[in-house]
């Protein structure tokens, strides 16, 4: 299984750069960011610099480390024009662009940033959805061929043009989503799956979830998909410390210690390295990770050598 670098746990570009050149060094997957406008923290006036430029920038600056957003934030762009860009992108970076989108749900971003004209606000969940699917298909057209047009609900093309194409032929879209007609038009239209890894249970209970839409709906195998997760490991060798991390997680959630444990990406190397085989016998095959571990300042070099190494 490939682990992919979240960079957002730095705030500046200059440190995201930093860290997304150690993961090239060690050979990690890629590196991503989220795709939002602003934070969540202090109302959202912290610092937080936009993700597709960014990104750019990080694939200009790195060698084989492949590079994208977690997950691109639908609504922010025309999806004619997000094909122009990344088969751009894709291009700029010999093949390195790692496609993941989703159908947006941040109210604020809606409303501050008017991203709908006319002060309209964030669409109904089924709206959202709608658009999502008119973007995906367009996106598998301009993404396969030089010259589309499409008639659509919410798009109408007329001779949009993409060229060059990606250099990845085909290019693989992955979709971030846990509900039920996210995942049926996953299962349709994509070519990857992305949910959240947030605990071990969670992760197995849409795996089941995902691979039923899929045998139901489609006539492939949950295999046929790339498989992938987005979540946060928190690494902890020191016994005293562990035990007080899992204790405070612990109360947080309202269960206990033990579970924590189970469950939870928090653990000492060796319980995380379990997790992460478990992962791996799912199916998974990639997974984006923001990497903590305690006492260490090269968390990715120790995560590279003790865990993902030893896997």
């Amino acid at each position: 299984m490939d682990i992919g670098v979240y960079l957002r746990r730095e705030v500046t570009y200059d440190k995201m750069l930093a860290l997304a050149k150690r993961a090239d060094e060690l050979g990690y997957f890629g590196a991503f960011l989220n795709d939002h406008i602003h934070g969540f923290a202090d109302g959202g006036r912290e610092p937080y610099v936009e993700a597709w430029t960014a990104m750019t920038g990080i694939g200009m600056q790195t060698k084989q480390l492949r590079v994208g957003q977690i997950v691109l934030f639908n609504s922010l762009r025309n999806p004619a024009f997000l094909a122009k860009s990344v088969a751009t992108l894709d291009n700029m970076t010999n093949g390195r662009y790692e496609l993941l989108i989703g159908s947006g749900w941040n109210e604020p971003e809606y409303k501050g940033y008017d991203l709908m004209e006319g002060g309209r606000g964030m669409p109904s969940a089924k709206e959202r959805v709608d658009r999502f699917e008119e973007s995906l298909k367009i996106l598998n057209l301009m993404l396969s061929q030089e010259e589309t047009s499409y008639d659509g609900d919410f798009w109408k093309l007329d001779q949009a043009f993409n060229v060059p194409q990606p250099v990845q032929k085909p290019m693989r879209i992955s979709v971030g989503c846990k509900g039920p007609r996210m995942m049926r038009i996953t299962a349709k239209y994509a070519q990857g799956w992305n949910i959240g890894a947030r605990s071990m249970k969670a992760v197995r209970e849409n795996f089941d979830k995902f691979e039923k839409i899929v045998e139901k709906h489609t006539d492939n195998k949950f295999s046929d998909y790339y498989i992938s997760g987005f979540g946060g490991i928190t690494v902890i060798d020191d016994d005293a410390k562990l035990r007080e991390s899992v204790a405070q997680r612990a109360e947080q959630m309202k269960t206990d210690s033990e579970t924590v444990l189970r469950d939870q990406f928090i653990g000492s190397t060796e319980n995380i390295r379990e997790k992460i085989r478990q992962l791996k016998e799912w199916g998974m095959d990639m997974c984006v990770m923001s990497i903590s571990v305690d006492g260490n300042d090269d968390p990715l070099g120790h995560f590279k050598s003790e865990i993902l190494n030893r896997i």
